[in-house]
């Protein structure tokens, strides 16, 4: 029999946590969303006949190690991963300048379908979206997760695949890394979605902006991405620092802010006649990453995995995940030898 092994969280972390362990274990894949993938988000919208997509968490990423290009390799095969070189610029006050080009990689046809993808290919996995865990009880080796009015369980270890704030609140007593993560400072970002119907009236000689300023940090052209279609969709993000001191503020204010700012800094209207969208991040990034790849205590059978482990890339979280993967697989060997 295999061991029953929950993760909450179905993002990067999650997924590459669970696409590496599925073949040894039976895994229980839980997430408080609709939808699969986390912040790699991608809200769709319609306008008449003109659909919109916006990638409105991760914009792109890079692949450095060993592991994560090799996880990347049959997704780029298959037309799941695109490489893009973007054209970027700095733009102040000032003006812009040039920034130096280099390879990108983009989900494809958006940045949430590696959920999709990689849960088409298991078989061993169960996904419960929808489904946010309130409580984990029990005790080591039979923990049972809350969901609402719902039990599930019993589970030999859980995975807690969630920002580290999300991950305290769900800790029972006495786990060993509690305090390691509890100093982990999140940053919330907000994200504005602008849809346009006439693409002459939005042009610009940038695929992605970063913005030398205090409210915007950076703006990417979605619908400019390798594999996408549909309308003119722009995507204008701010700075983490500036929405942590904004995290309650009422959107509608802050959507006002960010056009008001981004058509000072760009010279380009903000009044898009397709369609129009502020989201809040509550935990977009670490401001101090905790320094581990991973949290284990085997006492517990707990774990906690995530970006914010490492960094705040697409990159970090996959490690994160695939790290503590491989901690549990050469458990399960030791036992087996």
């Amino acid at each position: 029999m295999k061991k029953k092994i929950a993760i909450i969280g179905a993002g990067m972390a999650g997924l590459a946590c669970a696409d590496h362990l599925a073949p040894d274990f039976e895994i229980s894949l839980f997430d408080k969303s609709r939808g699969m993938s986390g912040r790699l988000s991608t809200r769709r919208a319609q306008s008449g006949e003109t659909n919109f997509a916006f990638d409105h968490g991760a914009q792109y990423f890079s692949a450095k190690s060993a592991a994560f290009k090799d996880w990347l390799k049959p997704l780029e095969a298959d037309g799941h991963v695109h490489r893009w070189r973007p054209r970027m610029v700095t733009i102040s006050a000032t003006g812009s300048e040039p920034r130096p080009t280099s390879e990108k990689f983009v989900f494809s046809p958006s940045m949430s379908s590696v959920g999709k993808v990689k849960f088409s290919g298991w078989t061993h996995i169960q996904l419960y979206l929808d489904s946010p865990v309130t409580a984990i009880d029990g005790v080591p080796g039979t923990w049972h997760l809350n969901c609402g009015e719902s039990s599930f369980g019993s589970f030999e270890h859980v995975v807690l695949a969630v920002p580290a704030p999300q991950a305290l609140a769900l800790l029972p007593p006495h786990v060993d890394f509690e305090g390691r993560i509890r100093g982990t400072q999140m940053l919330g970002c907000h994200t504005l979605m602008l849809g346009y119907l006439q693409q002459n009236d939005i042009e610009a000689d940038w695929h992605c902006a970063f913005f030398d300023d205090a409210l915007l940090g950076f703006a990417a052209f979605n619908s400019q991405k390798p594999g996408r279609g549909g309308g003119m969709s722009l995507v204008v993000q701010t700075q983490h620092d500036w929405s942590q001191a904004h995290i309650e503020d009422e959107l509608e204010g802050v959507g006002e802010l960010m056009g008001l700012r981004f058509q000072d800094l760009t010279g380009l209207s903000p009044a898009a006649d397709g369609y129009y969208l502020l989201h809040r991040w509550r935990y977009a990034s670490a401001k101090q990453p905790a320094g581990f790849k991973y949290f284990y205590d085997d006492a517990m059978k707990l774990s906690a995995i995530g970006d914010w482990c490492l960094g705040s890339k697409v990159e970090d979280a996959f490690t994160s995940g695939y790290s503590l993967a491989k901690q549990l697989n050469a458990i399960v060997s030791s036992y087996n030898s």
